[in-house]
């Protein structure tokens, strides 16, 4: 007898930490906590790179948790016969890149998420614990946010354990913007730079915005919309600003049928809010750096059109070329596009395209429409920036949200 009430007991606390884990996996989402390990592939003339070093993140460990509690479905993933193209893609990617370590790494990368995807695609999710996992990081991120704008410096400290990088308006490369004739700090929060945690809030915030599976939950939903909109706001990232108005006015615009006035005032708001924040001057050299990164990227691709540089690689396919900016040579081509087709080679990033075209075309009357924002902003912003495949806290949201959107259809 007392077996069995030890057996039942076990098996409530596995069930409960199983049932745990994911909501503590979106709780770490935007963080950053982890442990970079160099290696000589891990340099470029000299200089030691984040990107091309294997990263063990806190949030790997859970993830790990969730991949043991739940064995049993990943490996049903695996045994699905359409996986073996992937498979083979992905061992002539390994195969001709130039750096098989990185490549390598990458691939697990890739890995972890469609891992991710799969599991969020077949587990229940509870719409309010959802929100709750995300409510107490933000708030977190909010502070640290507003810390960093006012102070000019990191918070440090206890922060440190959830990934907050040790910065001050000092620090070589650091992102800086004038506002009203003052140098500030763009904040990073938690995150690598300001553009990478204004993306991560963008999609969050369109993802709370145009799911109506959050709707019942009122509080908690709008208390998130509006610290999402002020992380978007304080990371002075342009583009993520100029398409937080755009979305915005798409969404509400239909919306507004017989409050005329109403709709004047959110639209004079929006707009003074907008014009605000987009007064705020940032790196006079930013466009001529994108078009530097992009020319180089063409000639990546140039060089390798077949089978590409091999995933995680192209910083190593770019460090031949010169840089007219100091401090500047170690950054990916700001758009995932270009990054794919340099990774990839031509005829993978085509054959990828043409699926991806292929499966909303069939499922375009399914699809709830919350998948299309998620999509669009997803694409607008990779025009512009690679953290959506670079970057720990992007690339794994994309996971989850989609993952989640798509379980309605």
């Amino acid at each position: 007898m007392n077996h069995q009430k030890a057996k039942k007991k076990n098996n409530s606390i596995f069930s409960n930490l199983k049932n745990f884990l994911p909501y503590l996996f979106l709780f770490l989402l935007p963080t950053q906590l982890g442990k970079h390990f160099f290696f000589s592939f891990s340099y470029l003339n000299g200089v030691r790179v984040d990107y091309l070093a294997p990263t063990l993140y806190l949030i790997d460990l859970v993830f790990f948790l969730i991949f043991l509690f739940n064995f049993s479905l990943f490996f049903s993933f695996l045994r699905q016969k359409k996986l073996m193209f992937l498979f083979l893609f992905l061992g002539l990617n390994l195969l001709f890149s130039l750096s098989k370590p990185i490549a390598f790494y990458s691939i697990l990368k890739f890995f972890q998420f469609i891992f991710i995807f799969y599991f969020f695609y077949q587990t229940k999710v509870d719409y309010r614990f959802f929100l709750i996992s995300f409510l107490p990081i933000t708030i977190v991120e909010v502070f640290l946010v507003l810390y960093q704008l006012k102070f000019g410096k990191s918070y440090d400290g206890v922060f440190y354990f959830l990934g907050e990088r040790h910065l001050n308006l000092s620090t070589p490369g650091i992102a800086k913007t004038s506002f009203f004739g003052q140098e500030l700090l763009r904040p990073y929060g938690t995150f690598s730079h300001p553009n990478s945690l204004a993306g991560f809030y963008l999609l969050f915030y369109v993802f709370l915005l145009t799911d109506k599976n959050f709707d019942r939950y009122f509080w908690l939903k709008n208390i998130l919309l509006f610290l999402s909109s002020l992380l978007i706001l304080f990371s002075f990232s342009k583009v993520a600003i100029i398409l937080f108005l755009i979305i915005n006015l798409a969404f509400y615009f239909p919306k507004i049928r017989f409050c005329w006035l109403c709709f004047l005032a959110k639209i004079i708001t929006f707009f003074s809010i907008f014009f605000i924040f987009l007064s705020a001057k940032g790196d006079i050299f930013s466009l001529e750096k994108r078009k530097e990164l992009i020319l180089q990227s063409l000639n990546i691709i140039k060089n390798y059109p077949l089978f590409g540089v091999g995933l995680g690689n192209y910083l190593l396919g770019q460090k031949n070329f010169s840089s007219s900016f100091s401090l500047f040579f170690n950054q990916p081509v700001h758009n995932i596009f270009l990054l794919l087709m340099a990774e990839l080679g031509l005829p993978f990033f085509i054959l990828i395209l043409f699926f991806l075209i292929m499966f909303f075309k069939k499922n375009s009357k399914k699809l709830p429409f919350t998948t299309y924002y998620l999509l669009l902003t997803t694409i607008l912003t990779g025009f512009f920036d690679h953290y959506w495949l670079t970057l720990k806290q992007n690339f794994l949201l994309l996971a989850v949200v989609f993952a989640v959107s798509l379980k309605r259809s």
